[in-house]
Parts: structure tokens; C-alpha cells; sequence
């Protein structure tokens, strides 16, 4: 069989075809650069946000919850205290208003035993004062009779041992008016016995030691005053008493 001989082309198809297929190639050329590039930058952004350790900002910006990874603590419900409670307040009154001529409250007047010697024998019969003084700035009036002033007797065990009081009571009222500056005394003897409310009987002699002096006025009450009680001395064997009259002489009678 027979072919017919091909006449060659015109030089311009070929450059024709040597143009497209340069054309072709190099779009292909093009997308394979395409493709690495866009995989090789996508491998590179995920490598780096695994290597690089999360800011402290984003740390503490971070929700609890929102990384699984992350435990939240749990942490106990804090105990309410209790409402701290007010602290009452006492309100100062101030004193009243002393008026010249009003009764003497406690605040306006002081009150103290003086004893007339600090040291006693037993069997002496102490005498003691009670002194009572306004220490006000203005004149005032008060009961210091001898129903409602007393002088007491205590042991260093704060026993009270008598009181004036005891025996000898008394309903005399007193109302003085103290100037300021202004005392009021007044004077009792102690048998040295003891006594109680209402003078319970036998009544005791008190022995030596040492014994505290109180004034009371209602409840005003001074400083202690300590006194002492001391044992009689006793003579000496075979001593005339002192107080002792001189023994009688016998005068012989004259011869007859």
C-alpha cells in the first residue's frame, strides 16, 4: 500500500508549537512551585505554635475550663465569719449641776479616821475621830449624824471586829451645811471588846496585833488606818506596885 508523501509545514506552525508547549510547561512549573511553597509554610506555622510556650498573658487571660488539659483546683467554700458584733458603747453622763444648798453627793465630800495615838495597850480605850470634808466647789448639805456615820474596827484578814455602831445605836440626824473647804469631826471611844450587829452578848476583849480604822458615811467609805494593840507589860517578881501607898511605921509609945 501506498502513502502519500506529507509535505512539511510552514516553519510557523512549528515555532507555534515550540511557543505553547514552553507556555505549558512553565504554567506547570508554576503550580508545582505554588504547591511546595503553600505546604512548606503550613508545616512551618504548625512546628512553631507547638514549640513556642504560651504567653503569661494568654495564661492568665485563659477561662478556667477552656483547656481540657489544665485542671481547675477546687477549692472549698470559705467559711462565713460572723459579723463582728458592735461594742457597746456605755454613754458618759456627765455630773449633775451642784447648786449651792443642794445635798452633797459622794463625789463632793471625803471622808478619813484619824486615831489619837498609833500605838495601844490592851485595856486602853483608843479614841478615835472621823472627819468628813467637802471637797466640793459649792455649798452643799448632808446627814452626818450619828445614825448614818460610823467608825469600824477590822483585822488585817478585813474581819470586822466592831463598830460603834454595834451597842450604842443611834437615830440622831445631823443635816450640816459644808462650805467648801469645810469639815465636820466628830469623836467615839473603843472599849477595846469586840461587837456585831446588834450587840450580840458575851462581848470578847480584843488581843495584841495590829488592826485597821475605816469611816463610813452611807457608802462612802475612807482609807484604812492601821493602829496597834501591844500585851500589858507584866511587873517584875517581888515589885511593889507602883501605884502602891507607902506601909504604915509603928511609933514605939513613950515610957510611963
Amino acid at each position: 500500500m501506498e502513502t502519500e508523501p506529507h509535505s512539511p509545514l510552514p516553519p510557523e506552525i512549528y515555532r507555534r508549537r515550540r511557543f505553547l508547549a514552553l507556555g505549558v510547561g512553565a504554567v506547570v512549573l508554576v503550580i508545582v512551585i505554588a504547591v511546595v511553597i503553600v505546604v512548606f509554610s503550613n508545616s512551618t506555622s504548625g512546628d512553631s505554635t507547638d514549640a513556642q510556650p504560651a504567653s503569661p498573658a494568654a495564661s492568665a487571660t485563659q477561662l478556667p475550663g477552656a483547656n481540657p488539659e489544665v485542671k481547675t483546683p477546687i477549692l472549698p467554700p470559705a467559711q462565713q465569719s460572723p459579723a463582728p458584733t458592735p461594742t457597746p458603747v456605755e454613754a458618759v453622763v456627765p455630773p449633775p449641776v451642784l447648786k449651792e444648798g443642794d445635798d452633797c453627793p459622794d463625789s463632793a465630800l471625803a471622808v478619813k479616821g484619824i486615831t489619837s495615838q498609833p500605838d495601844y495597850i490592851v485595856g486602853d480605850q483608843p479614841k478615835f475621830t472621823m472627819v468628813v470634808t467637802n471637797i466640793g466647789l459649792v455649798a452643799c448639805k448632808r446627814d452626818v449624824g450619828a445614825a448614818v456615820l460610823a467608825a469600824y474596827v477590822y483585822g488585817l484578814d478585813n474581819n470586822r471586829l466592831w463598830s460603834n455602831l454595834d451597842c450604842a445605836p443611834s437615830n440622831e440626824t445631823l443635816v450640816k451645811t459644808f462650805n467648801p473647804g469645810e469639815q465636820v469631826t466628830t469623836e467615839v471611844t473603843w472599849t477595846g471588846m469586840g461587837s456585831a450587829a446588834n450587840c450580840p452578848l458575851p462581848r470578847q476583849p480584843i488581843g495584841p496585833g495590829t488592826y485597821n480604822l475605816v469611816v463610813q458615811l452611807g457608802n462612802l467609805r475612807s482609807a484604812t488606818v492601821p493602829f496597834a494593840l501591844a500585851a500589858p507589860t507584866a511587873p517584875a517578881p517581888g515589885a511593889a506596885p507602883v501605884d502602891a501607898p507607902p506601909a504604915a511605921v509603928e511609933t514605939p509609945a513613950p515610957a510611963g
